[in-house]
């Protein structure tokens, strides 16, 4: 019976009507975990609501979920509730396998909000577990925008300086590079250079970056005509570092050691196979982007960590945005 042709055709109709079955099972329980949910945890804190901010994406980098995070701030405090962020629950590529559940990967970095952390929900009356979705973002990659034509930059720069602060051991990284690398009487110019997987990858519908000749040529203009004194380059890619310690020399600065050749894949991915190396490119990533917002000058295309650094910065004298068109 068991050799039979049919017993073998129903056997492999039901084999994959259980897999079948079982996968839409597992995909809908996957999206309802990631939806928003209201929680009651114990009869604590009556008078407050807790919003608990999470992200879904996998291997997304430091300021893109530190924008994701301010635009969800945003949406909670209209609301009147208590923004929190979980970067402890679910994977990122800062939080060790081990840690998972243990410690919140966005402490590591900054403080929360509005100093209330997953703990103080854990017996809380009124929680709103958020969605993982990425929200309906700000302009934040026009150039207009972040050129501060359209006037709404300012009132997401209040919203940082507001709600996300360093914790104190990003705070003295950030001072001891920034003493160890700027002279008291430097004029620096900050130069963004994003490369990598994310040139190679073509983001659709993302600013298109430009070449290492093409950032290089713009940063001299600027540097001569500006007057500067020093080049500090932000980028984790080593054809962009090249070009640049070749015209600058000793007038190049970076608070990196290694740089990347693109090798395909993630980088993301890349560094969180590593041990610790999630959390050490997180800080280093921090660090630049600070020490980039306190450049006197910018010269950038337009990603993240460069929204990260204009919405940080507490002013530059001259700004340059690369506005090459988008990926299709």
């Amino acid at each position: 019976m068991k050799d039979s042709i049919l017993y073998r055709f129903l056997s492999y109709i039901w084999r994959n009507s259980f897999l079948k079955w079982h996968r839409m099972r597992k995909k809908n329980q996957e999206r309802r975990y990631w939806e928003e949910q209201r929680k009651r945890y114990g009869r604590e804190n009556p008078d407050k609501t807790f919003y608990v901010i999470r992200r879904r994406d996998l291997y997304c980098g430091l300021f893109s979920l530190f924008l994701t995070s301010l635009v969800r701030i945003d949406e909670a405090v209209k609301k009147g509730y208590i923004p929190i962020i979980d970067m402890q629950n679910d994977f990122n590529i800062y939080l060790p396998q081990d840690k998972i559940g243990k410690e919140n990967a966005w402490e590591y970095f900054f403080n929360q909000p509005l100093g209330y952390t997953l703990k103080d929900i854990c017996k809380s009356r009124n929680v709103i577990i958020g969605s993982g979705a990425v929200p309906e973002m700000f302009p934040y990659l026009d150039v207009d925008f972040l050129l501060g034509r359209t006037g709404e930059l300012e009132y997401w720069r209040k919203l940082v300086r507001k709600y996300i602060t360093l914790n104190e051991t990003a705070r003295r990284q950030v001072e001891k590079e920034y003493e160890r690398l700027f002279g008291k009487n430097d004029k620096v110019l900050g130069v963004k250079c994003r490369g990598t997987d994310y040139v190679s990858g073509r983001p659709k519908n993302h600013p298109i970056q430009p070449s290492p000749e093409q950032a290089l040529g713009k940063a001299k203009e600027i540097f001569e005509e500006r007057k500067c004194t020093k080049v500090f380059l932000a980028t984790e890619d080593l054809k962009y570092y090249r070009v640049f310690k070749d015209y600058f020399g000793s007038n190049l600065i970076t608070n990196k050691t290694e740089y990347m050749t693109y090798q395909g894949g993630s980088t993301g991915r890349e560094e969180y196979e590593q041990e610790n190396a999630g959390y050490i490119s997180g800080l280093e990533y921090l660090i630049t982007t600070m020490l980039l917002a306190k450049c006197d000058c910018l010269c950038a295309g337009c990603v993240s960590g460069t929204v990260g650094a204009l919405l940080l910065t507490e002013g530059y004298e001259y700004t340059y945005l690369f506005d090459l068109g988008i990926y299709q």
